[in-house]
């Protein structure tokens, strides 16, 4: 039972490698004449071989939770950049003209070098934040939690809206969507193929952040000396069977809590991720018809309205009920912020619940079901903004 389940492990571990192999062209690459590269099958079975034996050798020279945690790190982080590799391969089947696009932008975002800056800023940013003293008696994990999901969405938010004013205005400006648009590509498939590329690549940097920060919150746990987080009920129940070897009970049983917390941290990047696509939506809107230099500060303003309208009604709404509404400062705030509430999306949706970390912490499928319905909420104010896009792309003269 135990070699299996370290075979089973080390192949998934391989298998994770193979998009990340073919999109460095390791394997189903192509030599100087075009012709495809026929050692792709040896060179995969090598990696599969030394991923094997590493992890094997691994386990049962070193068995510790260190080790442990450290192989649901690489794995977790395996598991999201062959997401964001394969994804174009997915789209492609169903979407050939669109995925194409998308491709080339997610391909063009990784490799803007405010990709690496914003992405090593906001590692640095998440550094800091795990050995800055909060002074909050005893509250300082949740200080850093909420503060680590707000500078992963920041920073993916920056790159996603930045990216959108330049991949789109800055292409109809200099007239290069006229090369694709003279071919058989039409106006939605470039709109939201650049739009799902650059989500693609703002994903990228979200998820990996994530995983890093998921590090993070681990070692804060030690340095606080918080009480070790129980494993999860279904490793309870199956702890009998693996009981006879203890390295591979103890790979097992801190793998459960890794994952146990990957789940947790997962719930709050799909809300992250929510934000930034709304957000990033807008923006792709704005650019069919404005430069890079007006659409920024209106989806800044856009962005903070958002956030600040949901407070002002709640506070104006709650004064007018306490003075009967007799002040007519108060009615027309509460006039002004239900109109902005009822156009722009409540950003307060997507904001990571505190609850998860509190004292009477929320069941993992209530809160799993929250973030579905915040899912769809965020598909809806997605689509909106597109359609809106498309409609002022299709009356414009790029010729």
């Amino acid at each position: 039972m135990a070699a299996f389940l370290i075979v089973v492990l080390s192949a998934l571990q391989g298998i994770l490698a193979l998009p990340w192999l073919y999109a460095l062209e390791i394997i189903g690459g192509r030599d100087r004449n075009g012709n495809l590269r026929s050692s792709w099958m040896i060179e995969t079975l090598v990696v599969v071989g030394i991923a094997t034996a590493l992890f094997s050798g691994m386990l049962y020279l070193a068995p510790s939770p260190v080790v442990a945690r450290i192989f649901g790190f690489i794995l977790q982080t395996q598991l999201v950049i062959a997401i964001a590799i394969v994804a174009p391969w997915v789209l492609g089947f169903f979407w050939p003209k669109g995925a194409a696009i998308a491709y080339a932008a997610f391909r063009e975002g990784i490799r803007q070098p405010m990709f690496l800056l914003l992405m090593g800023g906001a590692l640095i940013a998440l550094l800091v934040s795990l050995v800055l003293p909060y002074f909050t008696f005893g509250e300082d994990y949740k200080m850093m939690y909420e503060l680590g999901f707000d500078i992963i969405t920041f920073a993916s938010l920056v790159f996603a809206c930045i990216a959108a004013s330049m991949f789109i205005s800055e292409e109809i400006e200099g007239r290069t969507a006229v090369t694709l648009l003279s071919k058989p590509v039409s106006r939605f498939d470039f709109l939201v193929g650049k739009f799902a590329g650059i989500l693609m690549a703002a994903f990228l940097m979200l998820f990996v952040l994530g995983s890093i920060f998921e590090g993070f919150l681990v070692i804060r746990q030690w340095i606080e000396k918080m009480d070790p987080v129980p494993p999860p009920a279904w490793y309870m129940v199956s702890q009998t069977r693996l009981s006879s070897n203890g390295p591979i009970l103890m790979l097992f049983g801190e793998l459960a809590i890794w994952f146990q917390l990957s789940q947790e941290v997962l719930a709050n990047l799909v809300l992250c991720f929510c934000q930034v696509g709304v957000m990033t939506a807008l923006a792709v809107a704005l650019s069919t018809r404005v430069p890079i230099t007006v659409n920024l500060p209106v989806v800044a303003t856009l962005f903070f309205l958002a956030n600040l309208v949901p407070v002002v009604v709640q506070l104006t709404g709650a004064q007018g009920a306490e003075q009967g509404q007799s002040s007519g400062v108060m009615a027309l705030l509460n006039f002004t912020g239900q109109a902005f509430y009822a156009i722009l999306p409540d950003l307060n949706f997507f904001r990571v619940s505190m609850a998860v970390v509190g004292d009477s912490p929320v069941s993992p499928g209530a809160y799993w079901t929250h973030v579905m319905y915040t899912l769809i909420y965020a598909v809806v104010y997605m689509t909106v903004p597109l359609l809106l896009g498309l409609m002022l792309f299709e009356g414009r003269d790029v010729g």
